[in-house]
């Protein structure tokens, strides 16, 4: 038996059924997806074995899908069970009208809602035309918040530490363009703030470009972002600021609390 199978086999032992599940389900929390069973495997410190049969009991239930890459990716199942006790079913609901407004105005690839979990961008919904998005747009994926336009206003309003925690880490490049010098990013902060909007270029592939804007509670604490992402080719960035910055200010009066009597 090799090292890693011992370890596996160890933990398949000292973890409850529950335990085992929660290992799995943890991993997609924390790795980009789609996942391959070897890599789930790797990184839930499980068996084999264990692995393969908690990810079919998985799929029979609706909790995870194969994604048309191929590989396994958590479904929106998993999103829904989430958000239905939580902030997060009100936020997805009070937003909808009017991202659903923006993508029937614009022609771009995604319309989507994000929040911050960590050190991840979210997405809460995603709307994407029949040509639009990858697998990390849709609802439930997530992305490293420097990344995307989301991410960038998301970590632009947080916390100084959590700024410089971000930012203390290797940043991942996913095109020669990525940006991952954390004093550009950095700089990059006051002037998003300034716009309340952030645009970015060539991030996660080389044709497409996004745009952002922030969205505020009650409390005027940037509790969401509203992006979309086009194709760089048959449009300008600078063209959709007001657009996605209005539609980011409605989703922000749709938090207010009622008014009272």
């Amino acid at each position: 038996m090799t090292e890693t199978a011992t370890g596996d086999a160890s933990r398949d032992g000292r973890l409850t059924a529950a335990g085992r599940v929660l290992a799995v389900l943890e991993v997609f929390r924390t790795r980009p997806s789609p996942l391959r069973m070897a890599e789930i495997s790797r990184h839930a410190g499980l068996s084999t074995t264990t692995t393969h049969r908690l990810i079919h009991e998985l799929l029979d239930w609706g909790a995870v899908e194969v994604a048309e890459t191929g590989g396994y990716q958590l479904s929106t199942k998993v999103l829904e069970l989430a958000a239905a006790s939580g902030d997060a079913l009100r936020l997805r609901e009070r937003a909808l009208p009017a991202l659903l407004r923006l993508h029937r105005m614009l022609r771009v690839l995604v319309v989507h809602l994000s929040i911050r979990d960590g050190f991840d961008t979210v997405y809460v919904e995603s709307l994407r035309s029949a040509h639009g998005g990858v697998s990390t747009n849709r609802i439930g994926g997530r992305m490293p918040l420097h990344l995307t336009a989301t991410g960038r206003v998301l970590l632009a309003y947080a916390d100084d530490d959590v700024q410089a925690g971000f930012l203390a880490q290797p940043l991942e490049a996913r095109t020669r363009f990525t940006t991952t010098d954390p004093d550009e990013l950095r700089r990059g902060f006051a002037g998003i703030r300034e716009q309340q909007a952030a645009m970015t270029a060539r991030q996660v592939t080389e044709n497409t470009g996004a745009v952002a804007a922030p969205v505020f509670d009650h409390q005027e604490r940037v509790v969401a972002a509203v992006g979309i992402v086009l194709n760089l080719k048959d449009h300008h960035l600078e063209d959709y600021l007001e657009l996605v910055r209005a539609a980011a200010s409605q989703v922000t009066g749709s938090l207010a609390p009622p008014a009272s009597d």
